[in-house]
Formats: C-alpha cells, sequence, structure tokens
C-alpha cells in the first residue's frame, strides 16, 4: 500500500465513432481534444479512444503493465472486429476491477442477454442511446468514485492484515507487554527491506523506459525518412496504399500516445523512487539509536509513508521553518508524527466532511524546536481530553485502531525529555503541538 501516486482519472472509450470520447474531454477536461495535446498531463481525466477489439486490449495490458489501470471503460456493443459484450469478458479477464459502461443504440439488446454472456456484476452498467450529457456526467463521477473507494477498500483491508500481523508478531516476541523498540526495529527492518527490494527493479524499469524512449525517437525519425522518400517517389497509389496501412495500423495514435505513455512511466518512476527514499529515511536509524537529526526531513519521509492515509480525504499543508539539527532517537519520533499524522486522517473521515486539511508547521525554539499537527476533523471531546493518552483508549469502532498510537506517542515524547499537547475545537478540528529539546536534558 505505500505505492500512493497521484491517480489521474483514466477512461477508455471503445467506439468506432469519436463523438463520445469528445464529449467526454468536453466535459471534463474543457476541450475535446484535450487528452490528446501535448498539455494532457495538466488533464484531471485521461481521455483515450480506440475503434477495434484488438487495440482495446493492447491498450488495457499496456495500462496494467505500466501500473496506471484504466479505472473506467465506454464500450460499444457492435465493434468492427467482435462483440463488445464478449470484449467486455476478455477485458475482466485481464483485470477484474475496471468499470464498464456498454453503449448500444439497439432496440432490441436487454439486460438478460447480457447477464447470460457476462455474468451479473455490479462493475457493468448498460447505458442505452442516445443518452444526455447530464447522465454522462452523473455516471462518470458515480463509477469513478466506486473505483476510488473499491481500491481504497482494498488498501484498507491489506493495511489491516498487514497491521494484525505486525502486532501479533510483536504480542508474542515481547510475551507481557508492548516494547515499543522492538516493535520500531521490526517496522524499521520491513521497511527497509521493501525499499530495497523495490529499489533495484525499479532502476531497471526506469533505466528501460529512458531507452525505450531514445527508441521510440529514433523509430519517429525514421518514419519521418520513410515518408519523405515516398513522396520524392511520386507514386500516388502507392502513397495511398501506406497511408490506409498506418491508419489500419493506427500508428498516428501510436506516434501521438506514445511519448504521452513514456512520460507517465517516468513520472511513476519517479514517484516510486521518492517512496523507496521516503521508506529508507523512515527506518534508516535503528531502536535505541541517538543521533543529530532534521526534523523536517523526518516529517517528509513521515508524510510520503502516511500518505494513503489521507490522499483521498484531505489536501496537505507543510511550513517547515528554519530549524536546528536535534538529538533524538529519529526512527522513535518517526512513529510519532505518524501516529498522529494518520489519527488526524481518521478524524477528518469521521467528520464526514467533502474535504479536510492537514497541516503540517516546524518552527524554532529558545531551546529547539516545535512541531505543529493539525486538521479539520471532527474535534476532540472535552469529556476526553483527560483520557486521550491513557493506554488502549480509543473512540474508533473495532478493528480501525488499537488505542496504543497516542499512547506511544507520549511515552515517546516524555522519553526525550519533551512535551505533546493538543488544542482542539468541537466539530472544527485539532492541533498536536509538540515541542523538543535541541540536545536532550540530562535526567535530574
Amino acid at each position: 500500500m505505500f505505492i500512493d501516486d497521484e491517480e489521474k482519472s483514466t477512461i477508455l472509450v471503445i467506439d468506432p465513432n469519436p463523438i463520445l470520447r469528445e464529449q467526454l474531454d468536453e466535459i471534463f477536461n474543457g476541450n475535446k481534444e484535450a487528452s490528446l495535446n501535448q498539455n494532457a498531463d495538466n488533464c484531471s481525466y485521461a481521455i483515450l479512444g480506440c475503434v477495434s477489439c484488438r487495440t482495446a486490449k493492447e491498450h488495457v495490458y499496456e495500462q496494467l503493465a505500466a501500473h496506471r489501470p484504466f479505472q473506467l471503460l465506454f464500450v460499444e456493443s457492435q465493434l468492427c472486429d467482435g462483440d463488445g459484450l464478449n470484449l467486455i469478458s476478455d477485458l475482466w479477464r485481464m483485470d477484474a476491477d475496471i468499470h464498464v459502461v456498454l453503449c448500444s443504440a439497439d432496440s432490441q439488446l436487454n439486460w438478460q442477454h447480457i447477464v447470460e454472456t457476462v455474468g451479473e456484476s455490479d462493475q457493468l452498467l448498460f447505458l442505452q442511446k442516445p443518452f444526455s450529457l447530464l447522465a454522462l456526467r452523473q455516471i462518470v463521477h458515480a463509477l469513478l468514485r466506486k473505483w476510488q473507494l473499491n481500491k481504497q477498500s482494498h488498501n484498507v483491508m491489506k493495511f489491516m492484515e498487514k497491521q494484525i500481523i505486525e502486532r501479533t508478531e510483536a504480542i508474542a516476541e515481547a510475551n507481557r507487554n508492548l516494547h515499543q523498540a522492538e516493535k520500531l526495529a521490526s517496522i524499521g527492518q520491513l521497511a527497509a527491506g521493501i525499499a530495497h527490494e523495490v529499489n533495484t527493479p525499479a532502476q531497471y524499469v526506469g533505466d528501460n523506459i529512458n531507452a525505450l524512449g531514445s527508441v521510440f525517437d529514433s523509430l519517429t525519425k525514421l518514419i519521418d525518412f520513410y515518408r519523405q522518400q515516398l513522396q520524392c517517389l511520386g507514386n500516388p497509389e502507392l502513397i495511398l496504399e501506406m497511408q490506409k496501412r498506418e491508419q489500419r495500423e493506427d500508428l498516428p495514435f501510436i506516434l501521438d500516445d506514445t511519448p504521452l505513455a513514456l512520460q507517465q512511466s517516468r513520472e511513476g518512476m519517479e514517484q516510486i523512487s521518492q517512496i523507496v527514499q521516503a521508506m529508507k529515511g523512515f527506518s534508516h536509524v535503528g531502536a535505541g539509536t541517538l543521533s543529530r537529526v532534521n526534523i523536517n526531513l523526518c516529517l517528509e519521509n513521515t508524510l510520503i509513508i502516511a500518505r494513503s492515509s489521507y490522499k483521498y480525504i484531505a489536501d496537505l499543508h507543510t511550513e517547515f521553518g528554519e530549524i536546528p539539527y536535534i538529538e533524538c532517537n529519529a526512527g522513535e519520533l518517526n512513529q510519532v508524527f505518524l501516529n498522529i499524522i494518520v489519527n488526524a486522517a481518521h478524524a477528518i473521515e469521521d467528520s464526514k466532511k467533502d474535504h479536510g486539511l492537514i497541516s503540517v508547521i516546524t518552527r524554532p525554539t529558545e531551546t529547539g524546536i516545535e512541531v505543529r499537527i493539525s486538521d479539520t476533523g471532527t474535534g476532540i471531546p472535552k469529556h476526553i481530553h483527560d483520557r486521550i493518552y491513557d493506554p488502549f483508549f480509543t473512540t474508533k469502532v473495532v478493528g480501525r485502531g488499537s488505542g496504543q498510537g497516542l499512547n506511544i506517542a507520549y511515552r515517546i515524547i516524555k522519553q526525550h525529555r519533551g512535551s505533546i499537547h493538543f488544542e482542539t475545537v468541537s466539530g472544527e478540528g485539532t492541533t498536536f503541538i509538540v515541542a523538543l529539546h535541541q540536545h536532550l536534558p540530562l535526567v535530574e
């Protein structure tokens, strides 16, 4: 669940008629050719089109290989090289998570026939032509949101399974108590191992993508040269035949789409590299190890690691001041910040607001630094102010939290001879303030 690149909604329209793809681009990107232009990276929606079953399968395979699967497909019921329903069955075998809208002007096509062909599925919607632009907009918003929720639910389940395994192992090792140092060592070892395993193949993929970019540039130049030579021959029949062949093989689309696909792949690899570096930074210091640390860098790494908990529900605002390096156990403080940030995300989610805000601010103080982590969530009710640092106390539903996060944070900050407190307004949000010394004071 650490692969958290910012999702761009990707839609594939499989229809010999380009009108539907152009309508979608017009509705969501403001221009019917927006997804095909050079500035397509600025679009919130990537809306691609193809005309046949074969090219549809190729596109879906390519997106899966690039780890950027299509979220929504519009499929015409009758295509030049096959039936839309059979195509849907084939595509679901490639990617079971795709949501599909079957489009048809055939009044004889009914739901019973659809179910008999592809089976019942809540990922399939039948849309009878003609349809309104308002209906189209609502369908796209609803199905994309459903796809995102399904993915988020899957990630949450994986996260919870991983947490259960780690917690069970930690309890077994500690036997009678939760020893935070051992838990941090296990998490650090896991994160470092994942970072190491991901980094090497990521470098291979990145190098190959760059090589493919160079190869494609060379092929493009070669195609231009062949076209020029063909024009010089002055054979109209041969020129016409070559143009037909290029259209049949979808060469114009390939020449337009491949640079975009390569660029998106490069951006994806850059994001993977950032995550790997963040994981290394998050776990590079072992349990019990004191060192002089840049807390701004610790927070940056922790925010990347925690991003899956807040990316769909909150924006992030950071103000990192010019603060001194402090003497601390970086691994333990990373855990403190992670617990507070995840709690902030949960508070925003529980507030049922459309979208929240998490703010992380650092500033220097006379004796060290101050870290303020704020959220626009539910706030903390007054009657539990005195209990939130208690072991195993939680207001979350069963399975969502153990009640240990803030207790662990409180103990770690006290071990560093710092302070932690909060400011809260019920229904508006909470700010946790962590104060740390530049040099660890001697125990009196």
